[in-house]
């Protein structure tokens, strides 16, 4: 059974802030909730696992939103559930491995975004030959730069994603 975390001494304190908040800055970076962040730097910092309820205490989160944030960051492959013998918790880990969480966040958030741009390509080029001339050739020629922009974009997707497997 797990033993719940002690608050950190004061100067781990101040560098647990710290952790915390590179992990806030690169989540709005890559645009999701700075919660997650939060959530995700601080279990990158603990040397052991932690609860639901432990993350609520130390973070000062509601517990909708550990919740909510947990299930995203499992979902991702950031982090680990265990769930210890003869115990109800689940307790939560950090994987602390980069190929895990490229990999997650290509296929939850780039793949689907690349399909539905393909999508949205397709509409905006029916869109295009209903336009009159001179108007046409213009945005004929837009839609063909932007068309490239986002076939150089998806070609590089399969090279990250070998890149990955090999790792």
């Amino acid at each position: 059974m797990s033993t719940p975390a002690t608050p950190p001494a004061q100067s781990e304190a101040a560098l647990e802030r710290e952790f915390i908040f590179l992990f806030e800055e690169l989540a709005d970076l890559f645009g999701n909730p700075r919660s997650l962040g939060t959530i995700y730097g601080l279990l990158f910092w603990s040397p052991i696992p932690l609860s639901m309820e432990e993350i609520v205490a130390r973070l000062g989160v509601s517990k909708g939103t550990a919740s909510q944030g947990l299930r995203q960051l499992e979902h991702l492959g950031a982090i680990r559930r265990t769930k210890e013998e003869r115990s109800r918790t689940h307790t939560y880990q950090a994987r602390m491995e980069l190929k895990p969480l490229i990999a997650g966040f290509l296929q939850s958030r780039v793949i689907p975004r690349l399909t539905a741009g393909n999508e949205r390509l397709a509409q905006m080029e029916d869109m295009v030959a209903q336009l009159p001339e001179p108007r046409k050739s213009e945005a004929q020629v837009r839609l063909q730069r932007i068309t490239q922009w986002h076939k150089r974009g998806a070609s590089v997707l399969p090279f990250v994603q070998r890149l990955l497997q090999g790792t």
